[in-house]
């Protein structure tokens, strides 16, 4: 996803957002069915490869898009009711999981060419999202600012009016503006892809001069922060609650901790982690040879675990929609990573698996908000020309951290167990410090100059 962000922002900026859309869903939904048909390693990582080298331009384009089909009025919320229908997407695939990974199936096809398990089966489950919304985009209309910055106004005025009926219950004939103004423009280019790519270099290249350059690098490292912190505890707490579920399957029954007194999450992780480094020794000695890396059993508190983390991501995105318009986006984002900051740190000290639960929830919710509201602030920020391969750059970035904080937090949490809190609350800290400096949006963000 990170390879692609100029190219997939630069398609989206040249040939709009429907099409890059509805073709990327399409190709997407393809290759993740190709996935569980993998019968090699090798062949599933590449297919997953290019799953991620393809969703990154349709997810890109989403974001421009769903700014430019709403008024300034609906446009935060949208984007907080965006992250609700994320979260539960967050919650049916470990609902998905729960149902499927555990049973024992295994059908052999085409000669013991193929075998059928429930992990493929739950891979080909996970491709059905991406070819319903490519159908679903029959029923939406080309972004209307795109088709004004292309020139074609008729085409423009036309999806307004059909915005306009289904608003109103009205006839489209009735739609009160007859004309658009010619606010911006992009010279058309030549039919040859050369012709396409030299336009787009030159569509992009205000992007990265003043003071276009200094917002999306603030903007940038906004994202970067929120996106380490988030999706580093988020991903690694399924791990987290394995290993405190084993421990006290296990450990715990041998354990002569203080007695009369709950664990803390970090001593639950590291008796765990001595019991595990333990078990691996004695079989390595046993059998004077490296073992194979068997996985915890999961069982069901695991899934469930997950499921109210993600539920929690939904509560406040409800409320992160309503709050938006109430505080305004600068102050929900700084509230949103001070509690994250908080909420991370107290998890060093938490004692029982429901309030690391509590705490974990409020933490997962409160930075996805904050990353999540970045975006409109791009928007606030970026002429629609230039808006998707913002977008692009900035996701980037986030994903960028993300692959930092998750390749970080084992051997932080290797070296000491206070050693990832304080990355992710930092990281968080930090984030809400830079939202202070931000620049306040201007009313003329979308009355760009003409492009040459």
């Amino acid at each position: 996803m990170i390879s692609t962000v100029f190219f997939w922002g630069c398609m989206a900026d040249t040939f709009g957002r429907k099409k890059l859309m509805f073709y990327g869903y399409l190709i997407t939904g393809l290759l993740s069915l190709a996935t569980c048909f993998s019968h090699t390693s090798w062949l599933l990582i590449t297919f997953k490869f290019f799953d991620g080298v393809i969703i990154a331009g349709p997810y890109a384009a989403l974001m421009s898009y769903l700014a430019e089909l709403h008024d300034e009025v609906h446009r935060s919320r949208s984007y907080m009711w965006l992250g609700v229908f994320f979260s539960l997407g967050n919650i049916s695939l470990p609902c998905i999981a729960w149902l499927i990974l555990p049973q024992n199936w295994d059908v052999t096809l085409f000669n013991q060419t193929i075998e059928i398990n429930s992990w493929r089966v739950f891979l080909a489950i996970c491709s059905l999202p991406e070819f319903l919304a490519c159908a679903a985009l029959y029923a939406f209309p080309e972004s209307p600012r795109f088709l004004i910055l292309k020139g074609r106004y008729d085409e423009a005025l036309n999806v307004f009016k059909k915005i306009y009926s289904l608003n109103t219950g009205k006839d489209p004939d009735t739609y009160p503006i007859k004309s658009l103004k010619n606010e911006y423009s992009v010279e058309s280019s030549g039919e040859r892809i050369q012709d396409k790519m030299r336009s787009c270099l030159k569509q992009m290249k205000p992007l990265f001069l003043p003071p276009n350059i200094f917002k999306l690098i603030l903007i940038s490292t906004i994202q970067l922060g929120a996106t380490l912190g988030s999706n580093s505890l988020r991903l690694w707490m399924p791990q987290l609650f394995a290993m405190i579920e084993s421990y006290k399957n296990t450990v715990m029954k041998n354990d002569n901790h203080v007695s009369g007194l709950q664990s803390s999450f970090c001593y639950m992780l590291g008796q765990e982690k001595l019991h595990l480094n333990s078990t691996r020794y004695i079989n390595e000695t046993i059998n004077n040879d490296a073992v194979a890396c068997v996985p915890m059993e999961m069982n069901s508190q695991v899934f469930i675990n997950s499921i109210v983390i993600a539920i929690t991501s939904v509560i406040g995105y409800t409320l992160g929609g309503t709050l938006i318009t109430v505080v305004g986006k600068k102050k929900l984002m700084a509230i949103c990573f001070i509690v994250a900051a908080i909420s991370c740190g107290s998890l060093y000290w938490a004692e029982d698996t429901n309030s690391i639960l509590g705490l974990s929830s409020v933490f997962v919710a409160m930075s996805s908000i904050g990353g999540a509201t970045v975006t409109n602030i791009i928007v606030d920020n970026f002429p629609t020309c230039l808006r998707t391969m913002a977008v692009s750059i900035t996701m980037m970035m986030g994903r960028i951290g993300a692959v930092i904080g998750n390749l970080l937090f084992p051997i932080l949490f290797n070296l000491s167990c206070l050693g990832p809190f304080i990355m992710i609350g930092s990281a968080c800290l930090a984030c809400a410090f830079l939202v202070v400096v931000l620049p306040r949006k201007k009313e003329d963000v979308d009355k760009a100059k003409d492009i040459p």
